[in-house]
């Protein structure tokens, strides 16, 4: 059940709660790709686990955040927005957090130095949590920031495609370059992991879509 009278401008306490909850756990997918990106750039052996750990500690806490929120619409009667709304995005949100983590993970695990495909891979995700992040602190204001919301999505999806481009030409000069079987495999696998994050933000525009449709 939601509720829809007024939009957001009638929301009780919890409902504010619920609303805050998302736009905190998007806010904290804004940092921790940012702090991918400052990994990817300024890459030291030496500050390799200290950069890593930081992003570990934002996807740590974009795990509390998702499982408050699910505490939260499993105690709640009346939502702001339909339980499987909250949850689907929510859950998208933590998958993208994942995959950012997945790749710190890796650069640190394959002992990989970053290469400008990565740097690239990364600033497009950073681009694209921005503006899943805009698009979330919009939704307390939907009726009058449809629109804009919208845009957002579409920048999203763009980001999308321009991650596709990034990872197919990653791999041609790959595996025109390179004539390392281990190090193809671990590249690889890199590459894949950071455009399954673009994938994941889609799915959180497709999800930030639908809400606009269904409550705007």
């Amino acid at each position: 059940m939601s509720f829809r009278g007024g939009w957001l401008s009638w929301l009780r306490g919890s409902d504010k709660g619920i609303i805050n909850k998302i736009e905190r756990q998007a806010e904290n997918l804004v940092k921790i790709t940012s702090a991918l990106v400052d990994l990817i750039s300024n890459y030291e052996v030496l500050e390799t686990d200290k950069r890593t750990s930081t992003i570990k500690e934002f996807e740590r806490e974009g795990d509390k955040l998702t499982h408050e929120l699910f505490i939260m619409i499993s105690t709640t009667f009346v939502t702001p927005l339909d339980k499987e709304d909250i949850s689907s995005l929510t859950s998208a949100i933590d998958e993208v957090l994942d995959c950012t983590d997945g790749t710190a993970d890796r650069l640190l695990l394959f002992k990989i130095r970053p290469n400008t495909y990565m740097l690239e891979f990364a600033k497009t995700l950073l681009l694209a949590s921005q503006e899943i992040y805009s698009a979330i602190s919009k939704l307390k204001e939907l009726k009058n920031s449809q629109s804009r919301i919208v845009d957002n999505c579409s920048k999203i999806k763009k980001y999308e495609h321009q991650a596709d481009t990034i990872y197919r030409n990653g791999i041609a000069e790959l595996f025109e370059t390179n004539g390392n079987a281990i190090e193809i495999i671990k590249l690889k696998d890199i590459y894949e992991n950071l455009e399954q994050s673009l994938d994941r933000c889609q799915d959180v525009a497709d999800i930030i879509e639908d809400i606009t449709l269904k409550y705007g």
